[in-house]
């Protein structure tokens, strides 16, 4: 048998026939650029489910703290990798949460359309209205005799001088509605002028120019002319979807935060990034038991106060895990937890959402 000499095509390490991977850089030998070969790595490494994930998935429910301080102890390769445990765990809620919140989602759409730019709806049943409130005055002053008859046509008179002022006559001697006022965001317009605008399919220059901008405006003013004018136009439709969208993206930042909130209350308890390990399996914790409650109430409907006891029960599972990881008392712990829950719950989360919906307006 001849022998015959193989290169890494990834190392160029000298290979014999007997190799089936590279000894020097572990690259498969002969392994052929497929579409499974393409993602195959990246879903194993992410998504994958082996052991490390059965054995990790039971104490992160039960074992409040157990797999941070295991980890952090230096035994890394027995559990799912916190970090891995974390995007398995997010994506599942977030698919979850997608699916369960998908009629909501259609409802405010509808709601939005039906009550955004219906300023013309609004005004022609302002004026429906006041017309029968004058037929009604002028009826009772026909039956009516004496000092209140007087004091009733008076007021229908004045009702009837305030519609005319309100309507104009054009050069064809058709009566015209009164303009329309509308205003989003701070940003007031003639409605009449930019619905006309949209049907006979202005430039986007003439619509901002409608709603007041110059051509000296910077160009950040007009880019939110031009999201006012993309919101109203489409009636609001998918702006609640593109919020939804970018909250698994805020949790990037939300979770260093929770850490840094960590290291502030610990600061002679370890390194940051101790406090990002504890922070990704307890953010897990709760995604998990959030995808298990969807999922529950999607079988079976429970009762809301069963709900609360068990989001409830997850404040206490934060206290459980500060004490076994950072073994301080149970005292000290529950303040420091009631600190933390303070601070993140009523300052950075709604700061985050705030934040949230303005970027959901700029990419709308």
């Amino acid at each position: 048998m001849s022998d015959i000499k193989k290169i890494c095509p990834n190392c160029d390490y000298q290979l014999t026939p007997y190799h089936n991977f590279c000894p020097n850089c572990g690259q498969k030998v002969d392994d052929k650029l497929s579409m499974r070969v393409l993602f195959h790595n990246t879903i194993m490494n992410y998504f994958s489910v082996d052991a490390r994930f059965f054995r990790s998935f039971i104490p992160l429910l039960i074992k409040p703290g157990f797999l941070a301080k295991q980890y952090v102890g230096g035994k890394r390769l027995m559990y799912l990798h916190p970090a891995q445990f974390y995007l398995f765990a997010s994506i599942v809620f977030f698919f979850l949460f997608s699916v369960s919140t998908r009629s909501s989602q259609q409802s405010f759409d509808r709601n939005l359309q039906r009550s955004f730019g219906n300023e013309r709806e609004i005004v022609s049943e302002a004026e429906r209205v006041r017309d029968s409130i004058q037929e009604v005055l002028e009826e009772q002053a026909a039956n009516m005799n004496g000092k209140d008859s007087v004091t009733i046509q008076k007021l229908a008179s004045d009702l009837k001088k305030t519609n005319s002022k309100n309507q104009k006559i054009d050069s064809t001697g058709k009566k015209e509605g009164r303009n329309v006022k509308g205003s989003f965001l701070g940003f007031k317009y003639d409605a009449n002028m930019l619905d006309s605008l949209q049907k006979a399919n202005a430039s986007t220059e003439e619509k901002l120019r409608a709603i007041g901008y110059k051509e000296s405006d910077g160009w950040f003013s007009k880019f939110m002319g031009k999201q006012v004018l993309k919101f109203r136009e489409n009636r609001g439709v998918g702006f609640f979807k593109a919020f939804l969208d970018t909250i698994p993206i805020s949790m990037f930042f939300l979770i260093p935060i929770f850490a840094f909130l960590l290291k502030i209350l610990y600061r002679k308890r370890g390194r940051f990034a101790h406090h990002m390990v504890f922070s990704f399996y307890y953010f897990a914790f709760m995604f998990l038991t959030s995808s298990l409650l969807i999922l529950t109430n999607y079988i079976v409907d429970i009762p809301n106060s069963i709900d609360f006891f068990i989001i409830l029960s997850t404040f206490f599972y934060l206290v459980i895990s500060l004490k076994r990881f950072y073994e301080q008392g149970y005292i000290k712990t529950f303040f420091k937890t009631c600190i933390l829950s303070f601070v993140y719950l009523l300052f950075v989360v709604p700061l985050t959402f705030v934040m949230l919906w303005v970027v959901s307006f700029f990419l709308y």
